[in-house]
């Protein structure tokens, strides 16, 4: 009987310093009940959000993933329960500032909508698209994750804009598709050229080729968007086009499209 009264009064002790950590840091504990570190908790940010994450993890950020997309989920039409015979696919034009997506049930477009990064040093804005990806896969539960293929427009000399540029996207890239595989989420990958002639999206000029996405997305839903909503929209539409349910993961590609 004794041991049960001090194994008692130890998670009662832990309790109390696990809910008062939350709160020196602006967070609430909501739970009643806490065993361990991998204990989930449910617990509320300092913005307000009702999280549930395991102390052993919060502990190592203190960040709530629905904050860290600057509430990404905000979204521009209310998202469905996800059907148990619905193929959901989550489609990324995915960059270190604004990252535009798309979310598509079968052929039907659900959302989209655009993540801004912080302002912040680049490998840590790499890191926080990382962190809206998967709190996005949590919440929105897609069977496969299309992503705009990077690609070298300019050959230039080593420390060229342009060059510097494609680095950052391939640093991207590579941490978005670890990611995914982490996750265990099917991925592809797609040259904005090969989508943009499956889905008619024609002109000369990067400009000219943004404005004619517009326009095909406003010709199929009635719908006004930005230039990176609009692309994202357009290689979700090519996904659900072109996607072989049964294929695997797609890591790489030719460079020549």
């Amino acid at each position: 009987m004794k041991i049960d009264l001090v194994v008692l009064e130890a998670v009662a002790i832990n309790f109390y310093v696990v809910s008062n950590h939350l709160e020196e840091n602006g967070w609430k504990l909501l739970s009643t009940e806490y065993k361990n570190l991998k204990t989930p908790l449910k617990m509320k940010c300092p913005e307000g959000h009702e999280v549930e994450e395991t102390y052993e993890e919060w502990r190592k950020h203190m960040r709530c993933e629905k904050c860290i997309a600057g509430d990404p989920f905000k979204v521009k039409k209310k998202i469905p329960a996800k059907k148990v015979d619905t193929y959901r696919v989550l489609a990324l034009d995915a960059a270190t500032n604004i990252t535009g997506y798309s979310l598509y049930d079968g052929g039907t477009l659900i959302t989209y909508g655009t993540y801004k990064a912080p302002d912040v040093d680049t490998t840590e804005r790499i890191h926080c698209v990382k962190e809206w990806l998967k709190a996005a896969i949590k919440q929105w539960k897609p069977d496969f994750v299309g992503v705009e293929h990077i690609q070298l427009q300019t050959f230039g000399a080593k420390n060229s804009p342009q060059v510097e540029m494609y680095r950052v996207l391939a640093n991207l890239q590579g941490v978005l598709l670890d990611t995914l595989f982490e996750e265990g989420i099917e991925c592809g990958l797609v040259y904005s050229t090969t989508w943009r002639e499956k889905v008619g999206v024609n002109g000369s000029g990067r400009e000219n080729k943004k404005q004619a996405a517009q326009n095909k997305v406003q010709s199929w839903y009635n719908i006004k968007c930005t230039q990176d909503e609009a692309d994202a929209i357009c290689i979700g539409k090519y996904f659900t086009l072109t996607i072989n349910k049964k294929t695997t993961s797609t890591w790489g590609e030719k460079l020549n499209d």
